[in-house]
Order: structure tokens, then sequence, then C-alpha cells
């Protein structure tokens, strides 16, 4: 090893030096600074074949001169603990030193040859066929899974179009968001309780006087509840609830559906979400 070839090696820490500190901040930042000095001798070895030999001093040198650099010239400590700089500087060396004497230092150039590199093209080919299988099938789902949610978007503003006209003139709050969440709630018991199931189970409940749900809107009383008096119920009651809020119009649904259970509210909010989107066109 002649002395140009351990000075070219000591200029050559500065890259070395200046692509870790870039990884530096990254979240696989002991693995970089273990594994990135191996791939930077292999690289230098192939692109200057002349100072291969003992390369993995550069890996060496880069340590010192870091922990140099850090201590003494610009006067800061270390990012890492002591512990955790010698301990990723011990596998850095070993990494390198095995690399240079079981890969670089017994061949005479690390560059493969088009021989040796047959098996490794294969490999990537079939890995791209796999890739572009995988890509097209999940595209063809997510195509699918657009298809449905526009048939389930089209299906809930013809809903909301009908109870609209329906039952305008009992939904006229001067809150937007009652108005909205109303039609959201009414979608979403239809879709649960179609009305000729609902009535013919609230007749059998007022039939036997019982205390059950009657309406569109699920009002609880001992007496049968026409679809619009549960209505015009239910907007007093959010009306009263919201009365002088300040409250951000999240936060007036999440009051308004606070009793109703956790897949209901969500269907919910998925149909308000819909509802208020169509308005906006």
């Amino acid at each position: 090893m002649t002395l140009m070839t351990l000075i070219l090696q000591i200029v050559l820490t500065i890259p070395l030096t200046i692509i870790l500190n870039f990884f530096q901040k990254n979240a696989n930042r002991k693995i970089n600074h273990i594994l990135i000095p191996s791939i930077y001798i292999i690289i230098i070895s192939a692109l200057i074949p002349s100072i291969k030999t003992n390369i993995f001093l550069i890996v060496v040198f880069e340590i010192f001169i870091r922990n140099f650099y850090i201590t003494n010239i610009i006067n800061q400590d270390s990012e890492v603990s002591p512990q955790t700089f010698l301990l990723e500087s011990i596998l850095s060396i070993a990494l390198s030193l095995f690399t240079y004497n079981y890969f670089i230092s017994k061949v005479q150039t690390v560059v493969p040859n088009p021989n040796d590199i047959k098996g490794f093209i294969w490999f990537l080919i079939i890995l791209y066929i796999v890739y572009l299988y995988k890509n097209s099938t999940q595209n063809k789902r997510k195509i699918e899974y657009d298809k449905i949610k526009a048939l389930k978007t089209e299906k809930v503003i013809m809903h909301y179009a009908k109870l609209k006209n329906l039952y305008s003139p009992q939904i006229h709050s001067k809150n937007n968001v009652i108005n909205n969440l109303t039609y959201a709630i009414m979608i979403n018991e239809e879709y649960k309780n179609p009305k000729i199931y609902r009535q013919l189970k609230e007749s059998i409940n007022a039939f036997l006087k019982k205390e059950a749900y009657y309406g569109i809107m699920q009002e609880k009383s001992l007496y049968r509840v026409s679809d619009r008096t549960s209505i015009e119920n239910a907007i007093v009651a959010f009306e009263k609830l919201l009365k002088n809020t300040t409250l951000k119009e999240r936060e007036q649904i999440d009051k308004v559906l606070l009793n109703y259970s956790a897949e209901d509210k969500d269907r919910i909010i998925n149909i308000y979400n819909i509802i208020v989107d169509f308005n906006k066109k």
C-alpha cells in the first residue's frame, strides 16, 4: 500500500461523511451508519480499483475524523451517546473489514461480469412481473370499489331528493347542520328499516299500547307518531340541544348523535357528507 493510496483513502472519507450526515436525521440512522460505509467502499473499489488495498481504512479514518470534528472543531456534543457511537463504530468497522476480506480483496474487480448477474437480472424480471400483476389487481379492486362507492352515493342522493320533496316543509331550521343531519338520519333509518317493515312493527306496538320507537326519526312514545310529527319533534329537540352554540360543524354532529351506536353514527356521518357535497355543486 503506497502513501498516495493512503492519502486518496483519507480524502475519500469526505464524501462518506457527507453521505452519513445526510442520513443523520433518518428514522433508520443506526442501520444506515453501519451499512453505508461497506456499500461505499465497494463502490469506490469498483470505480478506482487501484486503491482497493486495505480500503476498509476509509471507514476507520471517517469515524475518527467525524468524532474529532464534532468534539473539537465545532465543539458540539454528539447527537448519540458515547456508548452508542462506539457500538456503531465497531459494527461498521467489523462489517467493512468482513466486506474487504471476503468480497473486495479476493477478486480482481468487484464489478460483476454479465454471467455473474444473469440470475440477479432474472430475479429482477420476476419481481417486476409480480409487481405488475399486484398493481394491476389493486387497480381493478380500486375501480370496483369506486364503482360501488359511486353507486352508493347515487342511491343516497336519490333518497335525499325523494325525502326533500316529501318533508322539506318540516325541515327548515336556520342551522343547516340540523337540516342535513336530519335527512341523513332519515336515510339511515330507511336503509335499516324499510318503511313497510317499520309501519308493521309500529302498528303492532300501537295495538298493544306499548312504548316503542315511532316515525321515521324513531321517536320514543307510548302512542303512535307519524313520520312528519317525528321529524318536527326531532327538529325542535336538535335546535334546543344546539341553541346559542358556538360548536364547530363536527362537534354539533357529535352532540346530536351522542346516543347513537358507533355503527349508526359512522353511517349517518357518511350520508351527511354525501348530502353536503351534493349541495355544494
